[in-house]
């Protein structure tokens, strides 16, 4: 059974008033994991069920039936949703005399790989803006991304001059525009959360949550220099930037140098910007941990919402474990991440029967080349 009172629903649609509602899983499931990610939001679901063959089959594509693929999936907790997306894959698995539905959703992020973008037409032309070019692609190539782009913030500068075609829009962002960041060498993410709403922003640098050492089932802290990179220039293919460099970086370590590659037509001031910003992040050694959170948590932002629950803590929140090391900083204080105490989550799972999460603080050096692949390929082998 999951904790508390947690909900899981099955919707025909996300688009009607009232929702029509499919089946209610709440309180059957023996397995359910969810999980959050930047880029994407809302990243993967996955349950297992038990239940009669004949409520089963309703889930499965059989002759005359479509099945349940694409519907919507719901979970919420204390009327706050914790997870949303469609279902893409269902089957069913046995033991014996016993049979349980298994069922995997993908938040909507994945729906942003449904259209190939053929061409982009976005105002601006060479002088247009990430942003613009974002807006543009969620209006003609994502047609399940909620039409709100209020949230998908500027980022000063001209991006891109022209993008590769026969390419999705998620591809775009992931490995064309979020690596760019701005004139201001600000990390920018880019996130599907509720109600399929886009968000396009620069790194958050707000406390959320705090925690401590006792709190934890386990974990670990790591520093990585594998990642240390003090030197680099940008190459779009043809043209490569002037090299820049960090020299308090180099004064205390080897001088590391990369080659940060961005697409063919990038603006050659947005190249620059990149691998400005790539050298920021990588020049001193960078966090590398994991840790598992069993106990109590305390949301320190958005008062008189519900009482705190681990099943909160999402992608893009900003947590501190207040007794892991001795205060200082006054980055410690504050929700800039200091690679020590203070941690910017970039991936969580939450398990929903043992009532844990798991966090994924910063980069795991594993993933980052998938995560970020146009900042240069240059991690240790996974």
């Amino acid at each position: 059974m999951p904790a508390r009172d947690i909900e899981l629903k099955i919707y025909n649609d996300y688009s009607t008033s009232p929702g029509v509602l499919l089946d209610d899983l709440s309180g059957e499931v023996t397995s359910l994991t969810w999980t959050t990610g930047l880029h994407g939001g809302f990243k993967r679901l996955t349950a297992t069920v038990p239940m009669e063959a004949s409520r089963i089959w309703l889930y499965l594509d059989r002759e005359g039936f479509q099945g349940r693929h694409f519907k919507h999936v719901v979970v919420k907790e204390r009327n706050e949703t914790r997870w949303e997306g469609r279902l893409m894959k269902a089957g069913i698995e046995w033991s014996g005399r016993s049979l349980a539905l298994q069922i995997t959703a993908l938040g909507y992020w994945s729906s942003m790989m449904d259209q190939r973008v053929t061409t982009v037409d976005y105002t601006g032309g060479s002088a247009a803006t990430t942003d613009t070019i974002i807006k543009a692609m969620l209006t003609a190539k994502c047609p399940d991304i909620n039409s709100d782009q209020t949230n998908i913030n500027t980022a000063a500068g001209s991006r891109v001059l022209t993008l590769p075609v026969d390419t999705y829009a998620q591809d775009h962002i992931i490995n064309t525009l979020a690596p760019l960041g701005d004139t201001s060498q600000n990390t920018y993410y880019f996130a599907i959360w509720e109600d399929r709403i886009p968000y396009y922003a620069v790194r958050n640098t707000t406390l959320n949550w705090e925690t401590s050492l006792s709190e934890l089932a386990s974990g670990s802290l790591m520093q990585d220099a594998n990642w240390l990179r003090n030197e680099a220039d940008a190459f779009d293919g043809s043209t490569r930037s002037a090299s820049a460099a960090d020299s308090d970086s180099q004064a205390f370590y080897p001088d590391r140098d990369a080659v940060v590659s961005v697409a063919a037509g990038v603006v050659s001031t947005a190249a620059t910007d990149a691998r400005t910003r790539f050298i920021n992040e990588r020049k001193a050694p960078l966090q590398s941990s994991q840790f598992v959170i069993s106990g109590e948590v305390t949301r320190l932002s958005e008062f008189g919402m519900p009482s705190s629950t681990k099943s909160a803590i999402r992608a893009g929140d900003v947590i501190r474990i207040n007794d892991l090391v001795p205060v200082t900083t006054t980055s410690a204080q504050s929700g800039t991440s200091d690679n020590l105490r203070v941690f910017h989550i970039l991936e969580t799972t939450y398990d929903a029967i043992r009532d844990r999460v798991t966090i994924v603080p910063n980069r795991p050096p594993s993933t980052l080349s998938k995560i970020l692949p146009r900042l240069g390929k240059i991690e240790p082998p996974s």
